[in-house]
């Protein structure tokens, strides 16, 4: 453990908040209304080991990492590559990774001029068919607007869309 608060009240008991690493790894457990010092410090113990043989931290992406490139109305490129900001991390059963699904949810339409950075769409996360997380997709790179017969095409193509 390296982190530690510690505390107590009658009404709570005996609190902690701790936290450990292992290996790229943190965990933080909390722990209310324990009878003693000894017994909350065993029991935040059993449960931060329990959360590290139990659980996996699963990286999906790494920040500026392409998870698709999504189409662009009025803009000088046709599609812009989207991503997350920072990396995305999800915790799940161990050896359960595979039941994760994402889903890449856009601004339609998503007209230019675009900055590199700005929000266009969101990934949603999902575990055995449960909404999991949701994590903010941002352009990772600009998109500047196309020409005036390039605006003038993808305007009628929108009306007749």
């Amino acid at each position: 453990m390296d982190g530690v608060k510690t505390g107590h009240t009658e009404a709570a008991g005996y609190c902690l908040i701790a936290s450990s690493k292992r290996g790229a790894r943190r965990l933080l457990s909390v722990l209310l209304g324990s009878t003693s010092e000894a017994t909350r410090a065993q029991d935040s113990l059993k449960l931060l080991n329990w959360g590290f043989q139990f659980f996996d931290s699963v990286r999906l992406y790494g920040a500026g990492d392409a998870v698709k490139s999504i189409d662009v109305w009025k803009g000088a490129a046709s599609a812009v590559k989207v991503g997350p900001q920072g990396d995305l991390f999800v915790t799940v059963p161990k050896g359960e990774a595979g039941k994760l699904k994402a889903e890449l949810v856009s601004q339609q339409p998503l007209i230019a001029p675009l900055a590199r950075g700005q929000r266009v769409g969101s990934l949603r996360v999902t575990f055995e068919g449960k909404p999991y997380a949701e994590q903010p997709l941002v352009a990772l790179e600009n998109v500047g607007p196309a020409g005036f017969f390039g605006r003038a095409w993808d305007t009628l193509r929108l009306w007749v869309k």
